[in-house]
């Protein structure tokens, strides 16, 4: 059996309907991770376009309800490292604890497979399995699935992995499964509005100072938990220069701010790392991102206790705790951490 994950929009489905054309028995799999509210049409999870596709395709659907475990995990993660000044990927830790763990764990019998609509590949070789880049470099999505466990590989399966999205839009609109062909998902899946109108709602307003890295106090801020590292707007002060969050000290309840120049970073230190390689090394190289859309840029890799120290090759923008760094070999992805701090 193929379990698949099924969220309404373009990938899952013609992941789905690859997988119906090649295997007989697929299961849809539908997770309700939150309350559905207006707009969720607009998200990546829209249980109606699911119904629709799965009676068409004549294909079998599973519905878990997982919003206990989402609103833990998920949400309140969100929260508490907004609250700590850090600035978290919930699509990381979504994949790692909830959309891939569930469904192994509570569906998949020996033999089973799972599969879902991801840009990204897994290669086998020597009775090992690799997670690979997508082929398509503009919707690659290695990334936000490093956390995945390298015992899960075996039982993985990417389908549109080798396509490009453009085809891909262009055949399901061939396939008349949708009334209206959705819209790219924006944002994260459980806010309905902008992210900061949700700390907003969530987190008191909190005055603190807004310091200039030379240390001139230049304003006030409502929450050090409104902002992250590299934002310009809402700081509602006047400079010479633009200026950029260039720390957040949550103890004080301090913004600093300074020029670009002071965002530039090249070393940090990651932490609760997952690989897909034994490191037998103290140091290496390879490739990074430190964001999912970020560039990858040539580092060196050094063993730290609980961790690693990250060298760049060159300067990069917004290096930002909270935020994941991921490792490549070419295609293939090494493995990855937290960032902790920016050294």
């Amino acid at each position: 059996m193929i379990y698949i994950g099924l969220s309404g929009g373009i990938d899952s489905t013609y992941a789905l309907y690859l997988l119906k054309k090649e295997f007989s028995e697929v299961t849809a799999v539908f997770l309700i991770l939150f309350d559905q509210k207006n707009n969720c049409s607009l998200k990546c999870c829209n249980l109606e376009n699911v119904i629709n596709i799965t009676k068409k395709l004549n294909v079998r659907l599973e519905i878990i309800d997982v919003r206990d475990d989402f609103r833990k995990e998920i949400i309140d993660n969100f929260i508490n490292e907004y609250k700590n000044g850090r600035t978290p990927n919930p699509c990381v830790l979504c994949n790692e604890k909830i959309r891939f763990k569930i469904i192994i764990e509570s569906l998949l019998k020996k033999g089973d497979y799972i599969a879902t609509g991801h840009y990204a590949r897994i290669k086998s070789k020597n009775k090992n399995f690799y997670l690979l880049k997508g082929l398509d470099n503009l919707k690659d999505q290695s990334y936000m699935l490093y956390r995945i466990k390298k015992d899960y590989l075996s039982n993985i399966i990417f389908p549109i992995g080798s396509y490009k999205k453009e085809n891909i839009i262009k055949e399901v609109k061939e396939l008349n499964l949708y009334k209206i062909i959705p819209k790219e998902s924006q944002d994260l899946c459980f806010l309905i509005n902008k992210k900061i109108d949700f700390l907003k709602e969530t987190l008191p307003e909190s005055k603190g100072y807004i310091i200039h890295v030379n240390g001139n106090k230049l304003g006030f801020h409502k929450g050090y938990y409104f902002y992250t590292i590299g934002q310009r707007e809402g700081l509602n002060i006047s400079w010479k220069e633009p200026l950029y969050v260039i720390d957040i000290d949550p103890k004080n309840n301090i913004l600093y701010v300074g020029e670009r120049i002071h965002a530039m970073k090249n070393e940090f230190i990651v932490k609760n790392l997952n690989w897909f390689f034994e490191i037998n090394k103290n140091s290496f190289k390879a490739k990074v991102r430190t964001r999912y859309k970020s560039r990858e840029i040539d580092c060196f890799v050094y063993k730290i206790d609980g961790g690693v120290r990250v060298k760049l090759k060159n300067n990069e923008f917004a290096i930002t705790p909270g935020q994941s760094a991921v490792f490549y070999k070419n295609d293939i992805v090494l493995g990855g951490g937290i960032i902790e701090n920016v050294l």
